[in-house]
């Protein structure tokens, strides 16, 4: 067994974690060491090469918005490549299927356009997110008061059900629109829809962030160590001091006690766990985290939200050549809920110049488990080489995330389906993926890919309380699921940053 001393742990390699340790090490603060339990640096955020293409297939977070000024500060201070993701299709082309039917972007601008639903009077001639902001307007001064409130309760106080599951449907997230605490959705949904916003991406991946900040880490003394799983923490206080107990056995089973030989012990002074809230209730229950009531309910405060990603790469961009349709995302009411356009190579080069790639499927909530499950299946995917471009091969690092053969046959059908094809493979226009790849973020440690603060939840006070949750003890709670911005990057820094200021004394600029 190893023992290793120091000054601080911090525990997560994502976004907050690697953030904070960058930060720390910035401000010229010593002994400071970084643990994560997989082998790679990025948590939430998990970007793929995929074979023949140039976009960067992002399982995990994909974008921010330019009114994230953290997140913009950082991409401009180390110069990271990016660019505008474009949510919707130049031509309005961007598909919806609900209820059976087909229509476009483009027909919700149409007066005398009734979409499949039984809308009040009122109702009609909206388009969903006209509906759903509607309300987040209504209300965005008095938000504080709708802790007690549910979203789900309040739209259903301003709209009929009908008008509920359009939203629902063609909105694409079941989540959003879910019970979760009014007063965060309303601050939510108004950022999302400010005037003038854009959604950006990085082009080497969102996933280039946190890298770039833990090799920045590393260049100022810190240490990283990769495949150290946090077994449990105690603390002595006789010597002041916690100890940390890792496994490095890369085994990654929860509460599984590690051998001697894998069992690495971590001395330090003060603690940052930079975790979501499953990967923090995996740790050993006589942990000295758990000793505190107020702290098991802090944690409980905020409900990991199920999400699943789905990429499919294809020779050909059939979608283009068919439907007309090049960029953006459609949506529809089957289980595969929102497809991204995600490159879309030009139809008149010849085969092995225009492969292509669609977020296939994007889903949260109820759909997740319909696809977990064909994912179960041990058959893994195996394209006819017929289809695969020239000179393409398939690297083992792809393999790990490859999907079943059910998984990727259910989710052509619905594709063609979605897209008014023939649902026939061997007959339709919408030819099979020679990649299909996926991520279930409910799986451990994650336990969703988001979280959404509960019905009469007091995030102002649980936010503080997560700085320093024992206030006996220098140990530190951060990260995107306890903060304002839930589900953005830009959530998983500010709370970094309060919590920098407010236990460290280190203000942005780095000065303590």
């Amino acid at each position: 067994m190893r023992t290793i001393e120091l000054q601080t742990a911090i525990v997560g390699g994502g976004v907050a974690g690697s953030y904070a340790g960058w930060r720390l090490a910035g401000a010229g603060c010593e002994g400071l060491g970084l643990f994560e339990y997989s082998p790679r640096v990025g948590g939430r955020l998990m970007s793929f090469d995929v074979p023949g293409i140039k976009a960067k297939a992002e399982l995990g977070g994909m974008r921010f918005l330019s009114s994230h000024r953290r997140v913009v500060k950082l991409v401009e201070q180390f110069g990271l490549p990016h660019e505008e993701l474009l949510i919707g299709d130049p031509e309005g082309r961007n598909l919806y299927y609900l209820r059976g039917n087909h229509f476009t972007e483009a027909d919700w601008k149409v007066p005398a356009f009734h979409p499949p639903y039984q809308l009040d009077r009122h109702e009609k001639a909206r388009s969903p997110s006209d509906l759903l902001h509607a309300v987040a307007l209504k209300y965005q001064h008095q938000a504080e008061s709708l802790r007690d409130v549910g979203f789900w309760n309040l739209l259903l106080d301003e709209y009929s059900d009908e008008a509920y599951r359009l939203i629902q449907d063609a909105g694409g997230y079941d989540t959003v629109v879910n019970n979760w605490s009014a007063a965060e959705a309303i601050p939510f949904l108004i950022a999302d829809f400010a005037p003038g916003l854009r959604y950006m991406k990085l082009l080497d991946g969102f996933d280039s962030l946190p890298r770039t900040l833990a090799k920045g880490f590393e260049s100022l003394g810190g240490r990283l160590h990769l495949q150290h799983r946090l077994h449990r923490i105690d603390y002595d206080s006789a010597a002041g001091r916690f100890r940390l107990l890792f496994d490095t056995s890369g085994d990654n089973r929860a509460r599984v006690t590690p051998l001697d030989s894998n069992a690495v012990v971590v001395e330090a002074e003060r603690v940052i766990l930079a975790m979501p809230r499953r990967s923090i209730e995996l740790l050993h229950p006589e942990s000295v985290v758990f000793r505190s009531v107020e702290f098991e309910s802090a944690l409980q405060t905020v409900l990991p939200q199920a999400a699943f990603k789905l990429f499919a790469a294809y020779a050909t961009p059939w979608w283009a050549e068919t439907r007309g349709v090049v960029a953006g995302r459609s949506a529809t009411d089957l289980p595969i809920r929102q497809c991204y356009y995600w490159q879309t190579g030009d139809s008149n080069l010849p085969i092995g110049q225009k492969n292509s790639m669609l977020m296939a499927s994007y889903n949260d909530g109820g759909s997740v488990e319909f696809w977990a499950g064909l994912a179960r299946d041990p058959e893994r995917y195996q394209p006819n080489p017929a289809i695969c471009p020239p000179g393409v091969g398939i690297p083992d690092f792809v393999q790990n995330q490859s999907a079943s053969r059910r998984l990727v046959a259910e989710m052509q059908n619905q594709l063609r389906e979605m897209h008014g094809l023939n649902i026939d493979s061997k007959h339709s226009k919408a030819i099979d993926p020679y990649v299909a790849i996926f991520q279930d973020w409910t799986q451990e440690p994650f336990g969703g890919g988001w979280h959404f603060w509960k019905i009469g939840a007091d995030a102002r006070k649980v936010m503080k309380l997560m700085q320093r949750p024992i206030p006996e003890l220098s140990l530190h709670v951060c990260g995107e699921a306890w903060s304002r911005q839930q589900g953005w990057v830009e959530g998983a820094l500010e709370t970094t940053d309060d919590l920098l200021v407010s236990q460290f004394g280190i203000h942005l600029g780095g000065e303590q």
